[in-house]
């Protein structure tokens, strides 16, 4: 398969259902962001995968990678237009399990904190936003294509950065970083 088509030399490109559209579009804009989302994704999984070595560590690789195979498909049913559907309500219940999972493994968080502590955690907490970014662009374009209900894609990527958050507390502590409360300034 060629990288180089020139068809989009106008400033247009394809869906999968073959239409052309602007890439300004709201649709581009949104697989644009579950591009930087995936690629992010790939990054913290090299971080973490350079990094100290703690129990959980290859699991918690494998499932970053499920989850950027995910994003994949995620894109897929949003060029669509909703046609080819991948997600069912499985996949947002299994980031909640994990999410409980590694919740169950650490101390209960009572305070905000900052985003701080070792270098994979911080980066998942950059991935997160980044995923929220996502999260506010794929509301935009569903609302704009009046998509009632949300489909479970959607759930999905809503889960997504709630289990970032998670991953980055639980790697500060598999990994020794700080996680610093928020103080009020006086």
């Amino acid at each position: 398969m060629g990288i180089v088509t020139k068809t989009g030399d106008q400033g247009t490109t394809g869906t999968l259902g073959g239409k052309r559209i602007p890439k300004s579009s709201s649709l581009i804009e949104l697989n644009g962001q579950i591009d930087e989302v995936n690629a992010s994704l790939g990054y913290l999984n090299s971080l973490i995968e350079e990094g100290k070595d703690f129990e959980k560590k290859q699991e918690l690789m494998e499932f970053i990678r499920f989850i950027q195979n995910g994003l994949y498909n995620l894109g897929t049913e949003i060029s669509s237009g909703f046609t080819i559907v991948r997600f069912n309500e499985t996949h947002p219940a299994l980031l909640e399990a994990k999410i409980d999972e590694l919740t169950a493994l650490m101390p209960p968080q009572t305070k905000f904190i900052l985003f701080s502590g070792a270098k994979e955690a911080t980066y998942a907490h950059v991935v997160r936003s980044v995923s929220r970014r996502c999260e506010r662009q794929f509301v935009r374009y569903l609302l704009e294509e009046n998509v009632d209900p949300f489909p479970q894609c959607y759930k999905f990527l809503n889960r997504l950065s709630d289990y970032l958050f998670t991953v980055a507390r639980f790697l500060n502590q598999e990994l020794g970083g700080e996680e610093i409360e928020t103080s009020p300034w006086a």
